[in-house]
């Protein structure tokens, strides 16, 4: 017995499997291919982000004395800074500030440190600011910055020992900067990351929601060709342990979900110095990444003032 011709299948199912699949194919793409690539871009093209732009603020504007200077980092960025002289304590503090920020992210606690007596050089980093335009490397070519700032300050405040203070990426280059030049006595490292795998792999897992892998190793990848570095040596354990017995202090916030409290944890513990100190910050601010120094001011600047005293004697 012949067998009926099978009925062909509907046309707007077969149009509906052929858009499905587009759309699957698209979101892939889009996902794994454009997400990931735009993500280095908004990276390694960082600038100073509108609010703090609209910043006005100097140090005369909290009662500071200072004034405007520049300096040249070794491969040729221009770096524009304020520099507050010290008044008695013979030592000036270099302050490093975070992605997308300026040196006004760090004017209060600087100003304040000033009033105790350590003079400061605050700056904007490569491609922030008033800074000359750069690819944005994350601490890795920020720390030729802090190393100029290093540089700047032989010459023009003889005689002052030299400590570096960093926020978040500011930090990261001011550990790398540290591990390169012996003529900082000290490092102060607020909310620093860990290395440039772990810090990729956290940010895609807490704020995508996705798995780190294949995600984060695409952002590394593209970031990495775009700004030419090798993320390998964006390793801050690696830079605690080059800085060797030098004085350094950890500081995180509690509640701090970027940069959350055990790294710098880590970071202590990988210190050799007898004069090293760690300060995790409670209060509802810290879920803020770098906002230790909101949360409890005072408590904040008197840590760092021991320190200070304890490491520089």
């Amino acid at each position: 017995m012949d067998e009926s011709p099978k009925k062909p299948k509907p046309r707007w199912r077969r149009w509906l499997k052929r858009i499905l699949l587009s759309v699957v194919i698209l979101l892939f793409v889009l996902v794994f291919g454009v997400l990931p690539y735009l993500l280095a871009v908004l990276t390694t093209g960082a600038k100073t982000r509108g609010p703090d732009r609209a910043l006005t603020e100097t140090p005369a504007t909290l009662g500071a004395e200072f004034k405007d200077v520049e300096f040249q980092t070794s491969d040729g960025v221009r770096i524009s800074a304020w520099l507050l002289p010290s008044r008695g304590k013979g030592a000036t503090i270099i302050y490093s500030h975070g992605l997308f920020r300026s040196r006004r992210e760090l004017l209060s606690r600087a100003v304040d440190l000033w009033k105790l007596g350590f003079g400061a050089l605050l700056y904007d980093s490569r491609n922030h600011g008033e800074s000359g335009a750069a690819r944005v490397t994350l601490g890795y070519n920020e720390r030729l910055d802090a190393e100029a700032a290093v540089r700047f300050l032989r010459e023009s405040a003889k005689g002052d020992r030299i400590v570096l203070f960093g926020i978040s990426m500011g930090a990261a280059a001011a550990l790398l900067a540290a591990a390169e030049t012996e003529e900082v006595e000290a490092v102060i490292s607020d909310s620093a990351f860990l290395s440039f795998r772990d810090t990729t792999d956290h940010h895609v897992r807490s704020f995508l929601k996705l798995p780190a892998f294949p995600l984060a190793n695409e952002v590394r990848f593209f970031i990495e060709w775009r700004a030419e570095i090798d993320g390998d040596k964006l390793d801050m354990i690696d830079a605690v342990k080059r800085m060797a017995h030098r004085p350094a202090l950890f500081i995180a916030g509690a509640n701090d979900r970027r940069m959350p409290p055990d790294i710098a944890e880590k970071l202590f513990a990988e210190s050799a110095s007898h004069k090293r100190d760690l300060l995790i910050v409670e209060g509802a601010e810290t879920a803020i990444h770098g906002h230790a120094y909101q949360a409890d001011r005072e408590m904040y600047i008197n840590r760092i003032a021991e320190f200070l005293q304890s490491a520089l004697d």
